[in-house]
C-alpha cells in the first residue's frame, strides 16, 4: 500500500470495504516528530522518514503502523491493513496500530482539536464494529507512550461518547512539499529500544561503541559514532538521525579494513642471528627457567646455552639450534605443575618428572641418587642444597 493522506471517515470506509476485524487497536504517539515538526503540507514527508527510519535503521520490512494520524486530523496510510503492525510485542497479531504524530507527554504537545476528533471516531469505529479493544503502547512496554499527557480511563469514555455521524473539520491538505524542519527522531540525550537498534546497526557497520555498546543510550559515544557515519556518506555531521541519515544507515556496506599481513615466522634461528624472532625465543625460554638473558633480539652464547637446555629436557637433538622441531616444542611447551614437596621416599610420577629433569634413573622413587642429583642442581643454581624439591627448586627445573 503505498502512502495516501485520507480523512477519518474515508478511513472507515477503507476499513469497512475490506472487512478488516481486529483484536486490539494499539494507540501510540511518534514522540518525535511531533508537532514542532508538521507544518500542514509535509504529511507524506514526514510518513516517509518513519518508514525510512524503520526499514532502514530497525530493519523491518515496512512500516511499522498502519496508519499515521497528523496534527491536523488526517491520516497518512501506512502498512497494509491486513498485515499485522511492529507495535507492542507479544499484541501485534490481530492489531490495527495508529501513531499519532505528536509527543503528548505532559507539559509538551497536546492532543486537541481536529487531531483529538479524528482519533476518537476511528476508534469509536474499531470497537464498535470491527471488534477491537482499545491498548495503550505503556500498558504491556516500560514506556509513556501514547503520552503521561492522555489518560486512558477518559480516552475511552470519550471513545464511547463519541458520535460517529458528526463530521471532523479538517481542511484540504496544502500541496505536499518535502519536509522543511529537521525531524529529530534521535540524537544524543536520547535512550530507549530505537538507541539500541541503531548502535547495533553502528557496529554491523564498523562504527565500534567500545565503551557502551549498544545499552540503548544516546551518549557522546554513540554520536561521535553518528558524526563519522555522516561524514563518511557526505551528510551534515550533526548527530541527528534524520530521514536522511536513516537512509544512509539503510544503503551503507560494512567498511572494509586492511589488515595486516600476519608476520611470518621463522623456522630456524641459530647463533649469530638477530631479530623479532629471536626476541620471542629469548622471551619464551625466560618465562619456563631456561635463563636466555637479555631480551635484545640477539642470539648470542647465552640463547644458545638456553635452547640447547631446552632440547635437553624435552629430548631434542641438542645442537643449541632453535630449528622447526625445537621451535614446535617450545610453542607447545606446557610444563608440569607443582603438586607438592617430594623428598627421599617420595614416589609416583611427579617423582619420575624430576629424575628425567636431573637426568638420573626414573623409576619414580625418589631415592639417595635422586636426592644427591637434585643437591647438585640446586648448588649450580643458587637454590638451598637441601635435597627437597619445593616450589623454587620445581620452577627452576621446569
Amino acid at each position: 500500500m503505498g502512502f495516501k493522506i485520507v480523512t477519518a471517515d474515508e478511513l472507515i470506509a477503507m476499513l469497512k470495504k475490506g472487512g478488516y476485524k481486529y483484536k486490539w487497536s494499539q494507540i501510540h504517539h511518534t514522540w518525535r516528530p511531533n508537532h514542532s515538526n508538521f507544518n500542514g503540507k509535509n504529511h507524506l514527508a514526514l510518513q516517509q522518514g518513519m518508514y525510512d527510519y524503520h526499514v532502514h535503521v530497525r530493519g523491518w520490512n515496512d512500516i511499522g503502523q498502519h496508519v499515521t494520524l497528523m496534527p491536523d486530523g488526517l491520516f497518512v496510510t501506512g502498512r497494509s491493513f491486513g498485515s499485522s503492525p511492529a507495535g507492542i510485542s507479544g499484541y501485534n497479531t490481530g492489531s490495527f496500530m495508529v501513531e499519532m504524530l505528536g509527543d503528548f507527554d505532559k507539559g509538551k504537545d497536546k492532543l486537541e482539536g481536529a487531531q483529538l476528533e479524528a482519533m476518537l471516531k476511528l476508534q469509536h469505529y474499531l470497537t464498535t464494529q470491527a471488534g477491537a479493544k482499545i491498548m495503550f503502547h505503556r500498558e504491556h512496554a516500560p514506556k509513556t507512550c501514547p503520552g503521561t499527557g492522555l489518560d486512558k480511563d477518559w480516552f475511552c469514555e470519550a471513545v464511547k461518547k463519541c458520535n460517529p455521524d458528526t463530521p471532523v473539520k479538517v481542511s484540504k491538505p496544502k500541496t505536499q512539499v518535502a519536509s522543511d524542519t529537521v525531524v529529530n527522531y534521535l540524537n544524543l540525550g536520547d535512550s530507549n529500544a530505537s538507541v539500541k537498534a541503531l548502535q547495533e546497526k553502528l557496529i554491523s557497520l564498523g562504527y565500534n561503541l567500545p565503551k557502551y555498546g549498544a545499552d540503548g543510550s544516546f551518549g557522546q559515544e554513540t554520536d561521535v559514532a553518528v558524526k563519522q557515519f555522516q561524514k563518511d556518506h557526505g551528510l551534515t555531521a550533526d548527530g541527528i538521525v534524520g530521514p536522511a541519515t536513516s537512509k544512509a544507515l539503510g544503503s551503507a556496506k560494512p567498511k572494509v579494513v586492511s589488515k595486516p599481513e600476519p608476520t611470518k615466522k621463522p623456522t630456524l634461528l641459530r647463533a649469530g642471528m638477530s631479530g623479532e624472532g629471536v626476541k620471542q625465543l629469548q622471551k619464551k625460554l625466560n618465562q619456563f627457567g631456561f635463563p636466555a638473558g637479555q631480551v635484545d633480539g640477539k642470539y648470542g652464547s647465552q640463547t644458545e646455552t638456553a635452547v640447547r637446555q631446552f632440547q635437553s629436557r624435552v629430548g631434542l637433538s641438542v645442537d643449541g639450534i632453535a630449528g622447526p622441531n625445537t621451535l614446535a616444542a617450545i610453542d607447545n611447551y606446557n610444563p608440569p605443575k607443582y603438586t607438592g614437596l617430594l623428598r627421599e621416599g617420595s614416589k609416583g610420577d611427579s617423582v619420575k618428572l624430576l629424575q628425567k629433569a636431573l637426568g638420573v634413573t626414573a623409576d619414580g622413587i625418589f631415592g639417595p641418587d635422586t636426592e644427591k642429583a637434585l643437591k647438585n642442581f640446586q648448588r649450580k643454581n643458587g637454590l638451598a642444597a637441601d635435597g627437597l624439591a619445593g616450589p623454587r627448586t620445581w620452577n627452576k627445573l621446569f
